[in-house]
């Protein structure tokens, strides 16, 4: 893959930094990272770092050297050789390569401000929460990061702005600054490598744009540290995609989903009143409450005793609900759901709730891929590669986006 022509830009109050890619086989696509605020301007470093990490895994599962025509920070170089070197034991098809820049360079702004990436969700309420007390000068955070393109689809307008007045009024009501950023890098990356394992390059790309802001940014972690698993936000990952002026820190590993819940959210009226998880939305929702992800979220509120106080989902469990959804098919989902269940088990709770996620784990094995889904993203790989997606999207809009 290739990144060129580099260009930092202003769009009205936004500034933009875009480059030239070569991602897909057959021509080049404009990558971009905007930020809306004016004030925040100034955040916004100009160079290819950005780029360049959220491009290193893509470019390792297409076994294609990452040629960068600029700059990028020494220590940053140093460390995208030591994710490589991690990444390619998680045996998911990644392939060495070279990394070429035109220069390497060594970041010298000294900035003094941190940060956290911020969905609204259980990692990072509980990260957010837990240095809430901590000084200013050791890491209590001061600003929060939200990413429009990431997490929620960009056609859902409707949830985006929903989950963005939400994390408004988190930031309004701590009195803490909200940073904005708007990026395109993950429909990009996605048809060629899983979000699993691309998004930890793309957060360190976000965090990389704002570096001349922040000495230091906390990656909420997703598992404990007992738990990791091949995640592309990974404790063995994200220090490394440091610089000479910006640390980043995988946090949150000393406790489990259910931890997190049970030590922070549970106890804090804001988390209660503002918590997001859900990715399915059903008729505009919040939180469905009817996902995977709802549900067992839900669950780790009634073992915390919070659900009844939870202003985003619903107060009630469906046994047969959560029986009939199968946990999301791989060992991620099977985690959360088995420390669910151990819970429930030790504190002698809801017997029906035991049964019905053990029904669930059970359906695990039936959802695990198919033939069919293999063929249906091999021909989106392609179509992306070679036609820019249109045919897909030409048939998503046809089905009226169903097949996504």
């Amino acid at each position: 893959m290739i990144i060129k022509d580099i260009q930092l830009s202003r769009a009205g109050d936004a500034t933009v930094l875009s480059a030239r890619c070569k991602i897909r086989n057959i021509g080049w696509d404009t990558v971009y990272f905007s930020v809306g605020h004016a004030a925040q301007a100034p955040y916004v470093g100009n160079d290819a770092s950005p780029f360049a990490t959220a491009l290193l895994l893509p470019s390792m599962k297409q076994g294609k050297d990452l040629i960068i025509k600029g700059s990028i920070p020494e220590q940053l170089y140093n460390g995208m050789y030591a994710v490589m070197h991690e990444a390619l034991h998680w045996h998911v098809g990644l392939k060495p390569i070279e990394i070429r820049a035109d220069a390497l360079t060594a970041d010298k702004q000294q900035p003094d401000k941190t940060a956290s990436f911020f969905s609204g969700g259980v990692d990072s309420f509980y990260t957010y929460l837990k240095h809430k007390a901590d000084p200013a000068d050791a890491g209590r955070v001061g600003s929060l990061i939200l990413v429009k393109g990431f997490d929620v689809d960009p056609r859902n307008t409707q949830l985006w702005n929903l989950a963005l007045k939400h994390i408004k009024a988190v930031a309004a009501a701590e009195n803490v600054e909200l940073v904005v950023v708007k990026t395109n890098v993950r429909e990009l990356v996605v048809p060629i490598l899983s979000w699993d394992y691309a998004h930890g390059g793309c957060l360190a790309a976000v965090g990389l744009l704002l570096r001349n802001a922040f000495r230091q940014i906390y990656i909420p972690s997703t598992h404990s540290v007992e738990e990791q698993i091949p995640w592309g936000s990974n404790l063995a990952l994200d220090e490394h995609w440091s610089t000479e002026s910006i640390t980043f820190v995988h946090d949150g590993t000393e406790a489990t989903r259910l931890d997190k819940v049970s030590s922070q959210i549970a106890s804090s009226p804001l988390a209660l009143e503002h918590l997001r998880v859900c990715y399915e939305n059903e008729c505009g929702a919040y939180n469905c409450g009817k996902c995977d992800k709802c549900l067992r979220t839900m669950i780790n509120l009634y073992i915390a005793g919070a659900l009844d106080r939870s202003g985003t989902f619903p107060h009630h469990i469906d046994p047969e609900l959560v029986a009939t959804v199968p946990t999301i098919a791989d060992e991620h989902g099977d985690i959360f759901h088995n420390e669910n269940l151990q819970a429930l088990r030790e504190k002698n709770l809801a017997p029906d709730l035991q049964r019905a996620i053990a029904a669930s784990l059970s359906n695990t094995a039936a959802a695990k891929e198919s033939l069919a889904e293999n063929i249906r993203e091999r021909i989106i790989y392609l179509d992306h590669m070679y036609a820019g997606g249109y045919a897909y999207s030409a048939w998503n809009h046809l089905l009226g986006g169903r097949s996504s």
